[in-house]
């Protein structure tokens, strides 16, 4: 719109020069003037063409100082020109970044399908792994229900072990007095005597049951073992420092917990029963170092020895002071790894887990005593951490960081953080 403006003012202009030149021209032409000794028709010609350049020149310079676009078409074209020709290649370039942006955008297409295909089989694989664990349920289901018929057979036998016993004994002083009265009475010796034989055949009879009923017992107690040696029972944080009667009290509730977890383990329906033997020594040792002690004490209960299914647990209390390791935030331990491809991706996740676990028991966190584990960590979050370290390539430094305020006891909780050194 602009330039169709201008273009009407410089005819205008244009026709207003011509139109005063030609008067200016015809005046002078009239008048008889001369210049320079021309003739008066030369004269008023010159006259014309002086008239029209300085009109135009005056038009011209005016324009250029009131119209910026004027300057520029008189005396930046050549700017403009430099000027497109770089926007021409700053259009080129961000044309060839959309293009590698599109290759990069497809790449990731690739990648986010071949993760969709993962997650899918990873969930064929759970639901596979449901159908295993209901069966097993169901097979230990069925086996528990035969060790409570195991345990009925035990407790019955154990009666019956207790009551020939008993008749053993009975017979047993019987015969040592029909032996005594044998010595004395010797006109009833012959029939004594057969007393005594058939009380002989009835001793051995019971003896042999006896024996019969021992390795019964034995065989039970070779049975299904449900607590193993050093396995932990219970762990509880109890403040130390009070009066030996509050401390006392406070750790007969920590049993009665233990002795109630240890029923229902066992499926037992009667929750009086007491299975958790534990000495009165130890009882009263550990609430004296307790109620001594001014800070926090971890009490843990683990089993003296193997435990077989309907055998009392004897158990033993093991103190130790519960203090901060971690706090929230803290590094617990970091490491930088080459990551090859996928097939190392979840190796070294493993690696890198036990490496943090190690770490951990040093720093003085109890671990179990029959695992050596600090912590344990569910099969999502794992598969979490081996899908970021695969996404990872060359030099990764994966660290470990606690979740939140970690003691002595634990379990350690912990975040892992996974950054590409490359980046």
């Amino acid at each position: 719109m602009y330039g169709l403006v201008l273009i009407a003012t410089l005819a205008v202009m244009g026709g207003a020069i011509a139109y005063i030149g030609d008067k200016l021209g015809t005046k002078v032409g009239k008048k008889k003037l001369s210049m320079f000794g021309l003739r008066p028709k030369h004269t008023s010609i010159i006259v014309t063409i002086i008239t029209g350049i300085l009109i135009s020149a005056t038009t011209l310079g005016i324009m250029t100082a009131v119209s910026r676009d004027v300057r520029t078409a008189l005396f930046g074209m050549k700017e403009l020109k430099a000027e497109l020709l770089s926007l021409t290649k700053e259009v080129a370039s961000k044309t060839a970044e959309l293009e590698a942006s599109r290759t990069a955008l497809d790449t990731k297409n690739a990648e986010y399908a071949a993760i969709s295909a993962k997650v899918k089989q990873t969930a064929e694989q759970l639901s596979q792994l449901t159908a295993e664990l209901t069966e097993v349920t169901a097979e230990r289901d069925r086996t528990v229900a035969a060790l409570n018929a195991l345990q009925a057979d035990y407790a019955l036998a154990q009666r019956d072990l207790a009551s020939y016993q008993e008749n053993i004994k009975s017979l047993q002083a019987t015969k040592m007095e029909l032996d005594n009265r044998i010595a004395g009475l010797n006109s009833q010796i012959g029939e004594l005597n057969t007393a005594k034989n058939t009380l002989q055949s009835d001793v051995d009879r019971l003896n042999e049951l006896t024996t019969n009923l021992k390795q019964g017992l034995q065989n039970v107690r070779e049975g299904t073992v449900v607590f193993r040696t050093g396995e932990v029972l219970s762990t509880t944080i109890v403040h130390g420092g009070q009066s030996l009667d509050d401390t006392a009290k406070e750790l007969t509730g920590v049993i009665y917990n233990t002795n109630q977890y240890i029923l229902d383990k066992l499926n037992v329906s009667d929750k009086k029963l007491d299975v958790l033997w534990i000495t009165r020594s130890d009882f009263d040792q550990a609430a004296k170092v307790i109620a001594d002690n001014n800070q926090q004490v971890i009490v843990r209960i683990s089993a003296v020895s193997n435990t077989v299914y309907g055998e009392p647990v004897i158990g033993r209390i093991e103190l130790f002071p519960n203090y901060l390791i971690y706090q929230q935030g803290d590094a617990i331990y970091s490491e930088t790894v080459d990551i090859a491809g996928d097939s190392s991706a979840e190796e070294t996740v493993l690696a890198f887990l036990q490496n943090v676990n190690t770490a951990s028991v040093n720093k003085g966190i109890l671990p179990d005593p029959l695992q050596g584990t600090v912590g344990h960590m569910t099969g999502v979050q794992l598969f979490d951490i081996v899908n970021k370290v695969k996404r990872q390539s060359g030099k990764v430094e994966i660290t470990a960081v606690a979740a939140k305020d970690i003691f002595t006891a634990g379990p350690l909780q912990i975040e892992v953080r996974v950054r590409n050194l490359y980046n």
